[in-house]
């Protein structure tokens, strides 16, 4: 049952993960980074050009990347290579899919 559950683990992360930044991301994160507006009318704290879409694609691609990694160590458990590599590549579908989403729907226009 644990086993079962530790696997389902890298496929829930992200969309757990979801609400809290986007709490965080209208709390602090714009005000920090900008919105990533019209150029002209974007300000920010650091005076950069890195705005708060260019953090989220940067914090979900990282964890994508991670819970890609994480799922390979996890794969190790499974008895036949076509299992761990549909659980790999589902992993990673699923997360590239859910953050190529979670960027293009929530872009600060």
């Amino acid at each position: 049952m644990k086993k079962k559950l530790i696997s389902i683990v890298p496929f829930l992360l992200l969309p757990l993960f979801l609400p809290i930044y986007i709490i965080l991301d209208n709390l602090i994160l714009v005000d920090v980074f900008g919105c990533g507006c019209v150029p002209s009318t974007q300000s920010n704290m650091f005076n950069i050009s890195f705005n708060a879409n260019d953090l989220r694609l940067t914090i979900f691609s990282a964890l994508s990347i991670g819970l890609f990694v994480w799922s390979v160590y996890i794969s190790k458990r499974f008895n036949k290579k076509i299992a761990k590599f549909l659980y790999c590549s589902g992993v990673l579908i699923v997360n590239t899919l859910l953050t190529l989403w979670v960027v293009k729907t929530f872009m600060w226009a």
